[in-house]
């Protein structure tokens, strides 16, 4: 019975933490977006990608969300990010697909 309620407590202690593969994942994208941009400022909210992560086949799940470049400037400007990261056993996931998708919307502008 102890030990029982000793995993339950351990499962709360880290549901509350946030984390989860979802969030893991969006972590991850976010790292590979900051190797990518090294230098570029940018905005790109990590909970709104873990919240809409989908799982795709196998351990792969898929990740979205908006990317805001020089946020609060003249030259702001915004596109959508797709990611795919993959989980295998203990590594680290690996991200396997980081792609900026841009609207034609945004080049008319300039």
């Amino acid at each position: 019975m102890r030990a029982a309620m000793v995993a339950v407590a351990m499962a709360v202690l880290l549901s509350a933490c946030g984390g989860g593969r979802e969030e893991t994942a969006a972590r991850a994208c976010e790292a590979a977006v900051r190797n990518k941009l090294a230098g570029r400022t940018f905005e790109l909210d990590v909970k709104s990608m873990a919240s809409k992560a989908r799982a795709e086949s196998g351990d792969i799940l898929a990740l979205n969300g908006e990317i805001v470049f020089d946020k609060g400037l003249t030259s702001e400007y915004k596109q959508t990010l797709d990611c795919k990261v993959r989980f295998e056993g203990d590594k680290q996931p690996s991200v396997i697909l980081l792609q900026f998708n841009w609207s034609m919307d945004d080049v008319k502008k300039n």
